[in-house]
């Protein structure tokens, strides 16, 4: 297991994921909306990589706890918090499988795209669940395996020379069904969707972005590389590119996710 967190940290502390992220800052406005979050609310972000979704609360006043397991992607976010001109965020490394609070510790818990990526789900799931208080509210964002991210992901799992197991897909989190399975004690679920636009000005363009900033997908690629796998990269490419234009119109890729919102 300590080898896994490892890995987890190597992929998330490789890449650039302010440039990768600088869409994502309205999907964590909307999800403290949903959470009706305010002002002096204790609210812990998890998973919170750069900082978003914790500096889009502090931001409205809440009192802000931001939990990673990567120490490169915590230092980005102090950094964020510094530009976005609020203070007093406490960011602290640890595990969305093992966090370091008591019972009952937050009237919010949130994550956009986070706590997803856990490898034990049911674990990361009773944990959110256990730090938040009675009637508090739990709201996430995930990606749902039939849209476009999923799709995507199908097809870096079959060029992938090392796939993870079905059992941890982070796509079990947007399908609404399992997400009831995950949290344990919790009522009153809601689910909506949204879509991320991000510009392109061809797919061609966000292959290139994404296999020279986004830190999984550079790692793929490097693996191919080394095994001299140079027609599968062109695979890979071609069927990456062909995905994309599924879901990419007026110059724009539309990212649909899931919105889960509920309370203990």
């Amino acid at each position: 297991m300590h080898n896994t967190k490892d890995k987890v940290k190597e992929i998330w502390g490789s890449g650039d994921y302010r440039s990768r992220g600088q869409y994502f800052p309205p999907v964590s406005a909307r999800l403290t909306k949903y959470v009706r979050l305010q002002k002096d609310n204790t609210v812990l972000d998890l998973a919170c990589g750069y900082g978003n979704t914790a500096i889009t609360a502090r931001a409205m006043g809440a009192r802000v706890t931001g939990i990673d397991i990567t120490p490169k992607l915590l230092a980005l976010a102090k950094e964020e918090e510094k530009i976005s001109n609020v203070n007093g965020i406490d960011w602290k490394e640890g595990d969305v499988e093992r966090l370091p609070f008591e019972d009952e510790s937050f009237d919010i818990v949130l994550s956009t795209f986070g706590h997803i990526f856990a490898s034990n789900q049911e674990l990361a799931g009773k944990e959110m669940v256990r730090v938040l208080k009675k009637g508090g509210r739990l709201g996430f964002t995930s990606w749902p395996p039939e849209l476009a991210v999923g799709k995507l992901s199908d097809v870096v799992s079959k060029y992938n020379p090392f796939p993870p197991s079905d059992a941890f897909s982070p796509y079990n989190w947007g399908v609404p069904d399992k997400v009831k399975q995950f949290l344990p004690g919790i009522k009153d679920l809601f689910f909506e969707r949204d879509t991320i636009n991000i510009p392109i000005l061809s797919p061609h363009h966000y292959w290139q972005d994404t296999t020279t900033k986004a830190g999984f997908m550079i790692q793929v690629i490097e693996a191919l590389k080394k095994q001299n796998e140079i027609d599968k990269i062109e695979s890979f490419k071609k069927d990456y590119i062909k995905t994309l234009e599924h879901y990419s119109c007026d110059n724009e890729l539309r990212l649909g996710y899931l919105i889960t919102v509920a309370t203990k």
